[in-house]
């Protein structure tokens, strides 16, 4: 696993050496350039200085060899020649050998396997002024001047290598301290992150952090309360299941026996059916659902869900009725929404007596495509209305007619409506009687 900072560090020190490097090879070439300037104008003045003498004044000085030295004092590094026709009346260095050379400009030549610089100055009447000077010589001059401007240089590289050390280990440290904030969270403990003293670049990571954390403990609390609620739902069918065995046990007689075969099946059938309820509720959680979107025809799902539910209605002799325009696609999970229409026509025949009517519609009007699923049954009171969606919630059998329900099939319904971005509107039903659910969907597609 590479580590950020760790690339950020080689990366800034290596653009700091590199650099480093770079301007001391600059620096050392253009100081070499502008000493090779200087040392070249230094010759032609020295050259000019001796020239500007007549000749009984040139003899005079050429003659007074200690009058030269002290002329020029300051320059011994160069070695100056006169000379008169092809003889050399001077030099200021007699044990070191330059033959004459051509008149011209500065001139680099080789001369006993060492480069030389040389300027030859004609001064008239034969005469000839030479100065010259070695290479090597000069770069030793040049290097003793570079050394003073390097030496700051090289102190400085490691002084910038630690400061850098330090600054970025100081920009990374709110990611430590994160990381160690993120290491102590716990499925128990899921408080947010602080985001007090939090750079900016970290500040949205640390955001984005604390919303998954918000949504981590919502789906624990909602996981953790689904399964004690579906452990206290399933405590009482399995009881009466095992109630209803006890009876059969200590039946006397067949009648007694059927009749407790009987009320096993029923409670067997409800079980099984709160069974399911509870794996459609787990299926349809907004955190765990992975179905894709669809074009889905609510008319063409409502009469396939109708075909299905039909043997249960001619059970209780509830006529069902179905009706729309095509034109009533929407944007949505097919299984989801099938199962949002099966919960609201399975309790509407639930709810209905023998005899009744169940009636479905879908319809579209400018931007909204609407459900509505309605029955004249028992209906529901309006102080029930705004509590039927919640879980395991039941309204109270007052009439005793024995139907009751596993009080998930409208938490079932809201869930999945809420999927859709889809509102729920309760009315009265049909005939005054009974209740209608209307479902909402916005900005469906035809």
């Amino acid at each position: 696993m590479k580590s950020i900072k760790k690339r950020l560090l080689i990366g800034l020190i290596s653009v700091i050496i590199l650099s480093t490097v770079i301007g001391i090879a600059i620096t050392y070439f253009a100081l070499k350039e502008e000493m090779d300037e200087l040392f070249d104008e230094n010759m032609k003045q020295v050259a000019h200085a001796i020239a500007v003498h007549d000749i009984t004044e040139k003899s005079a000085f050429i003659n007074s060899g200690d009058d030269i030295q002290r002329a020029l004092k300051g320059e011994e590094e160069f070695l100056i020649q006169v000379w008169h026709n092809d003889t050399i009346n001077f030099s200021s260095k007699p044990a070191i050998e330059f033959p004459k050379q051509k008149v011209g400009g500065v001139v680099t030549i080789l001369n006993n396997n060492e480069d030389w610089r040389y300027y030859a100055l004609d001064a008239g009447d034969g005469w000839l002024v030479q100065v010259s000077q070695p290479i090597l010589m000069r770069h030793t001059v040049i290097w003793e001047i570079y050394s003073e401007q390097l030496i700051p240089l090289l102190v400085q590289l490691p002084v910038l290598v630690i400061f850098i050390w330090l600054v970025v280990g100081f920009g990374f440290a709110p990611l430590s301290r994160i990381s160690e904030s993120i290491e102590k969270r716990t499925p128990e403990f899921l408080e947010k992150l602080p985001e007090e003293h939090i750079p900016l670049e970290v500040l949205t990571m640390v955001q984005a952090i604390n919303g998954l954390l918000g949504r981590l403990s919502l789906a624990l609390d909602t996981q953790r309360r689904f399964t004690a609620d579906a452990a206290h739902e399933l405590r009482t069918p399995l009881t009466a299941l095992h109630l209803e065995l006890d009876v059969l046990k200590r039946s006397d007689t067949e009648a007694e026996r059927q009749q407790s075969l009987e009320k096993l099946y029923t409670a067997i059938d409800r079980s099984a059916h709160l069974v399911q309820q509870l794996l459609n509720m787990a299926r349809l959680e907004p955190e765990q659902t992975s179905e894709k979107l669809e074009q889905v025809s609510l008319l063409s799902l409502a009469k396939k869900i109708t075909v299905e539910m039909e043997q249960l209605a001619k059970r209780k002799n509830i006529t069902l009725d179905i009706e729309g325009s095509m034109a009533t696609t929407i944007t949505g999970r097919p299984h989801a929404l099938e199962v949002l229409i099966g919960n609201l026509i399975s309790n509407a025949i639930h709810y209905t007596p023998e005899g009744g009517r169940v009636e479905l519609k879908a319809h579209k009007t400018n931007d909204k495509t609407i459900l509505y699923v309605s029955d004249n049954g028992r209906g529901i009171p309006e102080p029930e209305r705004a509590r039927i969606f919640d879980r395991f919630y039941r309204i109270l059998d007052k009439n005793n007619s024995g139907v009751t329900g596993s009080g998930l099939g409208l938490s079932i319904v809201k869930s999945v409506a809420d999927s859709h971005k889809a509102a729920i509107l309760i009315s009265d039903g049909l005939e005054g009687k009974g209740v209608t659910f209307q479902i909402i969907f916005q900005k469906t597609e035809a």
